[in-house]
């Protein structure tokens, strides 16, 4: 646990707080009272002229409060900025929709998120932001149709194979899909990367999942699985990895824990032409 000091240092430094600081630190000094006495949720401005919902026991939310929407620098103003007018978006990992709100102004979106709790907090905040045309999918996604446990663990929340806690419907990427080229595809699932991409071949061959966003820190591991694994498969699969770092405006091939990106030779293109030029 970090100390106060560290905490104000944390949001002061953070890049979304540009220019409000001080406005985030009281705002955060606010939260922490509301946490422990009245537990009541906030409805925050994000992204100019949205709302967000924030729970007091919401991981995503304390984040939002902190160090604004951009509080993951690099991959919010990705995903901001490179969805385009009638692109199609996959959110896989949605949570409470920090990323699907946004996406919808602009793309057709699929949001995927098989935690009951947060699904809710989801559909929430896109009623509050007047958003009828998300598909939302309440499942986990794996290599194979069925069914896993499932540990509702909030932004850590992830499917357990040999789980004994409730069950959850788990379906193929392939078969949630909508028709034609998935623009962008964001895959947050706490270490069921592999699977998750396993379930995706036929999408990945046809060449409709041209840029893939995706986090790498280390809980691939409690499945057994490699970084050299997941990396493996996506080269296989006719994808190079990089990380994006907006401030310098590209791409770069170390380093490669945090979100990452795989992209195939028209996503490379995409990126340059929305990002990088």
């Amino acid at each position: 646990m970090i100390s106060y000091w560290e905490l104000v240092k944390r949001i002061w430094h953070a890049p979304g707080n540009r220019g409000r600081r001080l406005k985030v630190l009281l705002r955060s000094v606010l939260w922490l009272v509301n946490k422990k006495t009245l537990r009541r949720p906030w409805t925050l401005r994000v992204f100019a002229d949205l709302k967000l919902r924030c729970y007091p026991d919401s991981i995503i939310a304390l984040h939002v409060v902190q160090r604004g929407e951009f509080h993951d620098w690099d991959t919010a103003k990705f995903i901001t900025g490179f969805l385009r007018q009638g692109d199609t978006f996959v959110d896989v990992g949605a949570n409470i929709g920090l990323y699907t709100v946004p996406a919808a102004q602009k793309a057709r979106v699929v949001a995927v998120e098989p935690s009951v709790r947060n699904g809710q907090r989801l559909e929430e905040n896109l009623r509050i932001n007047g958003i009828t045309s998300v598909r939302v999918e309440a499942c986990a996604l794996g290599e194979k149709a069925g069914e896993m446990a499932f540990c509702d663990a909030d932004a850590l929340a992830h499917v357990e194979r040999d789980g004994t806690g409730p069950k959850v419907p788990v379906r193929t990427l392939d078969s949630i899909l909508p028709e034609g080229e998935v623009s962008l595809l964001k895959v947050d699932v706490e270490g069921f990367e592999l699977s998750v991409f396993q379930g995706a071949e036929d999408a990945m061959q046809a060449g409709r999942l041209p840029v893939i966003l995706f986090e790498m820190n280390h809980s691939h591991e409690r499945y057994g699985v490699s970084a050299a694994e997941i990396f493996g498969f996506l080269h296989s699969q006719g994808y190079q990895i990089a990380r994006y770092e907006h401030d310098a405006r590209q791409l770069v091939t170390h380093g490669l824990e945090g979100d990452v990106l795989a992209f195939t030779p028209r996503g490379e293109r995409l990126i340059h032409e929305r990002l990088l030029t």
